[in-house]
């Protein structure tokens, strides 16, 4: 049997974000290649997860999700199918950006669960913890403004959605001006352009960004105004009950029971886990790295590579990531799957 092997893509992103460089270069080829059973996980609210079984697209409702449910219902959902279809016994967790995140609140909010400990290994490519030194221009502004108040008010509650028009103009763009193309998710989370493939540039924005809620933007703008602490938070409703008009609202209270959304326990986290971060990454901060370092268990990180000249995406579209990066994650896997 092979052995499985989960891929959680980023903020904004979709699946289609790990096979963009194509063979040879993207991780999911060279998992393959390696005799690996590969799986792709695609959260709520991307372009590949817009159907409901009772909810309609232009239901608010629809829209009323973060990273917190990601985490809860969508992550243990996947991991839970692909170990029932593959019939493997364990699951080896690879995930970007938003994808870290998802995978840390996962095992430290299951810990001791049969299904977080059936997960081998956590590899995190660019892991977000905190994000209290984001150094992201359209993440800060978003966070000062108090997008989800905004939003809200303006009746939106789905953010960058993709538009395949949009998509083919940014395409057409690309090949037209490389120097001009930069869409929302580089801006967002940087990225380093003598590492990255000029001619695959209408690929990229041809399938990103995927979308999001505006909830969970407002979740990601909460943690940017946190202080500069090492805690992980569920999202904050208020703790308002009633709206203006005097009809029911989700608040901190009814939701969490308390005044003050609770803490992922991340010190709680009886997982392997293997980090590969970066300088330059403007996005995940080294200084939030380190204290995503310091409440960790470090007994149970396996390895830890730095790469001083690496951003937020060259993770995930780096022309020299296989070399670099991906390499040493096939070695991680292969020892474990020996052990």
């Amino acid at each position: 049997m092979r052995p499985v092997v989960h891929l959680q893509h980023g903020l904004l992103g979709s699946a289609t974000d790990w096979v963009l460089n194509g063979p040879g270069f993207s991780l999911p080829f060279l998992l393959a290649d390696a005799g690996y059973d590969v799986w792709f996980g695609n959260v709520r609210g991307n372009i590949f997860s817009r159907n409901h079984t009772s909810l309609q697209l232009l239901d608010p409702k629809f829209w009323a999700f973060s990273w917190d449910e990601m985490a809860a219902r969508d992550l243990p959902a996947m991991l839970t199918y692909a170990l029932l279809a593959s019939g493997a016994s364990e699951v080896a967790y690879v995930g970007h950006s938003q994808g870290t995140t998802l995978g840390l609140a996962f095992v430290a909010s299951h810990a001791g669960s049969e299904l977080a400990a059936r997960v081998k290994v956590a590899i995190l490519l660019a892991p977000v913890a905190f994000v209290t030194h984001v150094d992201s221009i359209p993440l800060l502004t978003l966070a000062q403004l108090n997008t989800d108040q905004i939003f809200t008010l303006l009746g939106f509650h789905e953010f960058m959605p993709s538009i395949e028009v949009l998509a083919r103009l940014e395409g057409q763009l690309c090949r037209l001006q490389p120097a001009l193309c930069v869409n929302i998710l580089a801006a967002i989370c940087g990225y380093n352009p003598s590492n990255l493939d000029q001619a695959r540039l209408p690929t990229y924005v041809n399938y990103t960004p995927s979308g999001t809620s505006v909830q969970n933007m407002a979740h990601w703008s909460q943690a940017v105004r946190q202080p500069g602490e090492a805690v992980m938070r569920h999202y904050d409703y208020g703790t308002s009950c009633r709206t203006l008009l005097d009809t029911p609202r989700p608040c901190n209270q009814a939701v969490y029971g308390q005044l003050v959304p609770p803490q992922y326990n991340l010190s709680a986290i009886d997982n392997s886990l293997v980090l590969f971060t970066g300088g330059q990454d403007r996005l995940a901060d080294p200084r939030d790295l380190q204290l995503m370092l310091q409440v960790l268990p470090s007994h149970h990180i396996l390895l830890h590579q730095h790469f001083p000249d690496y951003e937020h995406l060259d993770f995930i579209w780096g022309i020299n990531a296989a070399h670099r990066v991906y390499s040493s994650v096939l070695e991680v896997l292969g020892k474990l799957h020996d052990s």
